[in-house]
């Protein structure tokens, strides 16, 4: 999970949820984060501007992900104490970095970038991508860019490690106002958080989504990352065994957008 403001001008916020079968999975999700982000921020003109060659730059996206994660999982990851000694791997006296296969790293990808008043989204697997839109009205509402991706049954999904990663990926841009709205923030959320704010069926994100993005513009960071840990705390882990990560985008208060789990 990672927020970051880059000198570009480009905001990023993006969530990487490792797979509960991977054994390695959140240090996939980590690297994933970063090079994602890294990936966008560097190629945002030309995703944007793309036209008919959106299934070339899938694949090209997902190819430089898969690229560096097999590399991480060639070169080796520096476990903690914890995790050596959960998993089982040597000590780090005998091994500082541990190798693995690729599949170890399995995670999903969220991501939303940000530039002046456009915006880039990726969306790969579970979870949700959902952008809050203010009406002419006054209204606010969120609406999803990007709905879960499930297989046959609920716990499974496509992942960056998948052959069919590139196929499944989905791209959203657009402009973050026109003429009958504009949008105000985005949120996005892991399974975890995805049962009790997002009902399937009607694809329609529950209104505390609503809450949380208000909170995080108008609150100051500190106390809404401690709002934010009390309600997936208190509320929503209670009600999932999944992991559960939340990323906030907030306007118009840029330097109070905020990201957290």
């Amino acid at each position: 999970m990672l927020f970051k403001r880059y000198s570009t001008g480009i905001d990023i916020g993006a969530l990487a949820d490792g797979a509960g079968s991977a054994r390695l999975s959140h240090y996939g999700a980590a690297v994933l984060v970063q090079e994602a982000s890294h990936l966008i921020a560097h190629d945002f003109e030309r995703i944007f501007r793309a036209t008919n060659n959106l299934g070339t730059i899938r694949a090209e996206v997902v190819g430089q992900l898969q690229s560096k994660l097999a590399e991480t999982a060639r070169v080796g990851i520096d476990l903690t104490d914890s995790d050596r000694a959960r998993l089982g791997y040597p000590s780090l006296d005998s091994d500082r970095l541990v190798r693995c296969d690729l599949r170890d790293l399995a995670s999903t990808l969220l991501l939303v970038a940000v530039k002046g008043d456009r915006f880039v989204a990726l969306h790969l697997g579970d979870g949700v991508v959902a952008s809050e839109v203010a009406l002419r009205s006054g209204r606010r509402v969120v609406r999803p860019l990007g709905g879960p991706d499930n297989g046959e049954f609920a716990n499974e999904t496509t992942f960056i490690t998948s052959r069919s990663a590139a196929g499944m990926l989905r791209i959203y841009r657009g402009h973050l106002a026109t003429s009958t709205r504009t949008i105000s923030g985005f949120i996005l959320m892991s399974d975890g958080p995805e049962v009790s704010l997002f009902q399937k069926r009607t694809r329609t994100l529950a209104p505390a989504c609503s809450k949380l993005l208000e909170a995080c513009r108008n609150l100051p960071s500190e106390v809404m990352q401690e709002q934010l840990e009390a309600t997936l705390r208190d509320v929503i882990v209670p009600r999932t065994s999944d992991d559960c990560s939340l990323v906030l985008l907030a306007a118009p208060h840029p330097a109070d957008a905020d990201s957290a789990a």
